[in-house]
């Protein structure tokens, strides 16, 4: 086998976007629990896409939090989730009983394929220490301003002088640029006033 064809047999990243479409198709624009269950006759369908999804996604999660270190909370995360995945595929389907079992059990794997692309999107941005970029530019920070004689200078009264330190000012930039690359999906709604005008 020849390079090109290593390339070639390469799987391709799988397509987030259409994976939460068919999440959502089941659960509503807003994933409450009094959206409008999807028609009787696309459910059997909406059932079969979510599992396929998860069978194709959840050995990706793990072999992307396999390779961080085991102290790793994002790598925990991801195997908690996939294996909660794999959970809901061992689960029985129960919609032949009961329509309403069967809007239960699509839901169940609709909101555990959300979670599970939320994983897989964020272990992509990890390095090999775990961390994400904007982790490791902020440790770089504090680790320079914790050491650094300048940053730690005190005034008078105690507090921090605020002297110029390019090194400082750079590796702060490092910070701000690596922030401005988090996607808007892993930002959502945890990023508070204060931080949006940072």
């Amino acid at each position: 086998m020849t390079a090109t064809d290593t390339t070639t047999c390469a799987a391709a990243p799988p397509d987030l976007a259409t994976l939460r479409e068919t999440a959502q198709r089941v659960l509503g624009p807003d994933s409450g629990p009094d959206a409008l269950p999807p028609p009787a006759d696309e459910l059997d369908t909406l059932i079969a896409q979510l599992r396929g999804h998860l069978e194709l996604l959840t050995p990706e999660v793990e072999r992307m939090a396999g390779r961080l270190p085991e102290a790793s909370v994002a790598g925990h995360g991801a195997m908690a989730c996939a294996e909660e995945a794999r959970d809901e595929l061992r689960a029985p389907d129960l919609s032949s009983t009961a329509p309403s079992c069967g809007v239960m059990y699509a839901r169940r794997l609709a909101r555990v394929l959300n979670a599970l692309c939320a994983h897989y999107e964020l272990l992509g941005t990890l390095g090999p220490t775990g961390r994400t970029p904007e982790q490791t530019a902020f440790l770089r920070l504090a680790e320079h301003c914790a050491s650094c004689r300048t940053c730690r200078t005190a005034d008078e009264t105690g507090a921090n002088a605020g002297l110029p330190c390019a090194e400082s000012d750079l590796l702060y930039g490092q910070y701000r640029q690596a922030r401005a690359r988090l996607t808007p999906a892993r930002l959502g709604s945890h990023r508070r006033p204060a931080e949006a005008s940072a």
